[in-house]
């Protein structure tokens, strides 16, 4: 990189008496973002050897073998422009409605799996007849979303029948008793199918987990910059891979590692399951390295760069990445790479709450575009925190396939904007597509023949229950008669009678000789 430092690893014997810099010998250490360059913290480039990257030797180990770190300031074989991107990064998805981009990243046979194994779930618990179809899962799907947008502190008040609080999208979409029995028996694989001895602590998700993974990456070739980073799900129940990050804003909840470009779109991911579950052996890079790896085996050889922090970074990863075509950027620890601040040339102005003044700090030209690429998976989180699904739910793996309902929602927005279409904010974009899976399952084709054996639910009239700060206060509480065909039963307790008047504040149905009573506390 331009302006950045060029570093060298030099191993020798404890007590050789040259000192000399001409006289290095050794293993070479060589980054990616230059010609022979590994970018650490603050942009910092190493130069590798042609042999496979050394062991990592740092802090006691590095005095014991005799290996110091040499720093030294050189531009690349760029001359500051970045290596050419051999890929292209181009859309996959045909639709002009927003919920063409969502079914293509949750496809419908993604909804088949599901309804089959809930259905199956039932039977097993006793419930034999659940009978969930594809289109009424759709309708729950949105009736979620909605819930995300329009946030009430419990999920029945959406069918509420007091006045301005009932939400009629949702409550007329389906009945309240059903939507809590498909969210109760809502599953995504055969229990009696799991193999006790399975490592894979998200087994119980895994299938839905490797559909979405499937299709974020067909969706969209990746993009030149990329950023790799932690994601939480928010979870405080009892789970034994919860994890506690406490400069997180949710820092309890299910880890996920994450790939994501510049513009917020989610490639590639992986769950985090503990210090030794389901990723087999360690490697010589370490469990952060590893994650780094696997994440990007899909983008090899096309000169993409990815850029992570100093959790992940290490100059045996960046050479591993290097060796597939990947060039890495990433802070470094200041155990892991010494002296690299002495080197460092470029200036950048920040303001000092110290001086009350913009003061030039050093930068190199990395730096810079560690900046500016770095926040891709921030950018997702932020989208998600916007409208997120948050309702309380004991079994983790429900939390987390909402968790990456919105993932997807998300995802499917960034290809809508990308395809050109209409101008949509995701909050107009998530309303247009729970309208759409919502309509999908309460619209009914009349077909010919004979009708089905079994009858359709009836739909239940909601009452209207009047608050208590306008039945019991002095006001308007006059009989009024209604033009009405047919006589309402009085909302009086005591009376079995049915009338035609109205209460002129309530607007409930009383007869006269009730209004005394009705308003009484």
């Amino acid at each position: 990189m331009r302006n950045g430092c060029q570093y060298r690893q030099v191993s020798r014997e404890v007590g050789s008496s040259s000192d000399s810099e001409g006289e290095e010998s050794g293993n070479v250490a060589e980054g990616v973002e230059a010609e022979e360059e590994v970018e650490a913290e603050e942009g910092v480039e190493a130069v590798e050897p042609e042999e496979p990257p050394p062991p990592r030797a740092q802090g006691k180990k590095a005095k014991e073998k005799g290996v110091r770190n040499v720093w030294k300031a050189k531009d690349n074989q760029f001359e500051g422009d970045l290596p050419p991107f051999l890929g292209e990064s181009k859309m996959n998805v045909e639709g002009t409605d927003p919920i063409d981009f969502f079914i293509h990243l949750f496809t419908q046979d993604m909804i088949d799996d599901i309804v089959y194994n809930t259905n199956l779930y039932a039977f097993q618990k006793g419930k034999d007849k659940l009978a969930l179809t594809s289109e009424e899962f759709k309708t729950f799907l949105g009736i979620n979303m909605v819930m995300s947008n329009v946030r009430y502190p419990r999920s029945r008040m959406y069918w509420s029948s007091e006045t301005g609080l009932r939400l009629d999208l949702i409550s007329d979409a389906m009945p309240v008793n059903r939507f809590e029995q498909i969210l109760s028996y809502m599953h995504f694989v055969d229990n009696y199918s799991l193999d006790p001895e399975n490592a894979d602590r998200f087994a119980k998700v895994r299938p839905v987990l490797d559909g979405l993974k499937k299709t974020f990456h067909s969706a969209l070739d990746p993009e030149e910059f990329q950023s790799v980073d932690e994601m939480m799900i928010p979870y405080k129940g009892r789970l034994s891979i919860k994890q506690y990050i406490p400069k997180k804003p949710k820092p309890w909840g299910v880890k996920v590692w994450v790939r994501a470009g510049s513009s917020g779109y989610m490639y590639n991911f992986e769950p985090y399951q503990g210090p030794a579950g389901g990723r087999g052996e360690i490697s010589q890079l370490g469990m952060a390295g590893d994650v780094v790896m696997r994440l990007c085996e899909d983008i090899q050889d096309k000169n993409h760069k990815v850029f992570f922090d100093n959790f992940f970074n290490t100059i045996p990863l960046l050479q591993a990445l290097e060796h597939q075509g990947i060039y890495g950027t990433g802070m470094c620890r200041s155990n892991r790479l010494h002296g690299a601040q002495e080197k460092l040339k470029n200036v950048a102005q920040r303001w000092s709450k110290k001086e009350k003044r913009m003061i030039n700090v050093q930068r190199p030209f990395s730096v810079k575009l560690y900046n500016q690429h770095m926040g891709g998976v921030d950018v997702m989180d932020q989208c998600i925190a916007m409208y997120p699904h948050r309702r309380k739910n004991k079994r983790w793996y429900i939390k987390v396939f909402f968790h990456f309902l919105d993932v997807t929602i998300v995802n499917a927005w960034r290809l809508y904007r990308l395809s050109g279409n209409e101008a949509k904010d995701l909050l107009h974009f998530k309303a247009s597509t729970a309208r759409a899976l919502i309509n999908a399952g309460s619209l009914k084709i009349r077909t010919r023949g004979r009708p089905s054996a079994t009858p359709p639910p009836a739909k239940r009239r909601a009452m209207s229950k009047v608050p208590p700060e306008i039945r019991y206060v002095p006001g308007n509480h006059w009989p009024q008669l209604k033009e009405a065909k047919n006589a309402n039963r009085c909302q009086d307790a005591a009376c079995t009678r049915r009338t035609k008047y109205i209460c002129m504040q309530c607007l409930v149905a009383l007869c006269p000789g009730c209004f005394a009573n009705y308003h009484r506390k």
